[in-house]
């Protein structure tokens, strides 16, 4: 992107000191404040279904153990078939209701710390994931990529940096120094949104609330189906100069050829990709709309701009 490409993207987002200004607005008592939760849980937060993202039932839990356990025995299922011990080859016992059982334990319950945490993970979902929140003068509410906002999800509730900078990066000397930077990296807290509370509530009463709120501000919600992409990184590396003299016409092709070889693999693989995407949005029609968009057409009236997914 050249100087003018990165000027012209500046002038169409809000920066920083506007998009908390644009947050104090839409939670003006933060995101566990009481009109939040009056909105979320007029009936109390523990009666509210919502509280089931943080207190899953013990039949809840079992079946997420299970799903885990089914998707690292596929996993695994291809290297056990080359394996010629029978004993490690065998699939693992999937756990049991029982040993969940055994293990089971009731957590207390913290209203604010919990409708905090699942705010800031839906907001998350609407604000990044690839969608874009178009503020009311048609500049973006952009977050940056998905660590960032994480990232800035976190520094706005806490005032603490959400990622250590690069100067305090390159001042790591060891990797129990980096395990203990990324233990402190508060983008973790709300980093891939709702990914892991989705299936224990209907989320969709969050989005609403999110969407009135930016409803009100004027603003507006473009959706993007989500889409795995290719970095050919190979530029980035460099290529080693042969010293004079030491050219080798035969060495030079058979790096020729290599190239050739992965930019041919390389564009199989993109257009396996691009195959894969059109399968997946052909299905995301014959299903219902995720619930983020369920909640922006509750409250608008209409598709978001990008759904449905041509």
């Amino acid at each position: 992107m050249d100087n003018e490409s990165m000027n012209d993207d500046e002038k169409n987002r809000l920066d920083d000191a506007e998009l908390k200004a644009f947050f104090d607005r839409l939670f003006p008592n933060g995101f566990a404040g009481e009109d939040v939760l009056a909105e979320l849980a007029p009936t109390g937060w523990e009666k509210s279904p919502l509280m089931a993202c943080f207190h899953p039932s013990v039949e809840q839990v079992y079946q997420e153990r299970v799903q885990i356990h089914r998707n690292l025995e596929r996993l695994v299922e291809g290297r056990r078939a080359g394996e010629s011990d029978e004993a490690e080859a065998a699939p693992k016992a999937e756990p049991t209701l029982e040993e969940v059982k055994a293990d089971w334990k009731e957590s207390p319950v913290n209203v604010v710390e919990e409708v905090t945490e699942l705010m800031g993970k839906c907001l998350w979902d609407v604000f990044s994931d690839n969608h874009e929140v178009v503020a009311a003068d048609g500049r973006r509410a952009d977050l940056g990529s998905f660590r960032s906002a994480g990232s800035f999800l976190h520094e706005y509730l806490t005032g603490e940096a959400g990622m250590p900078s690069i100067e305090e990066m390159l001042k790591l000397k060891s990797f129990e120094d980096l395990e203990a930077s990324i233990g402190e990296m508060g983008y973790m807290r709300f980093y891939m949104g709702t990914v892991w509370l989705r299936d224990r509530a209907d989320l969709t009463p969050v989005y609403e609330m999110i969407f009135r709120r930016l409803k009100a501000l004027g603003a507006d919600w473009v959706y993007h189906f989500p889409e795995l992409g290719i970095v050919d990184l190979s530029g980035l590396a460099g290529e080693d100069e042969d010293e004079p003299g030491e050219y080798s016409p035969s060495e030079a092709f058979g790096k020729e050829q290599e190239e050739k070889e992965r930019q041919e693999e390389l564009e199989k693989l993109r257009a396996d990709l691009a195959e894969s995407h059109q399968e997946a949005r052909q299905e995301a029609l014959d299903r219902p709309p995720p619930a983020t968009v369920q909640a922006y057409q509750a409250v608008y009236g209409r598709d978001p701009k990008g759904w449905p997914p041509a």
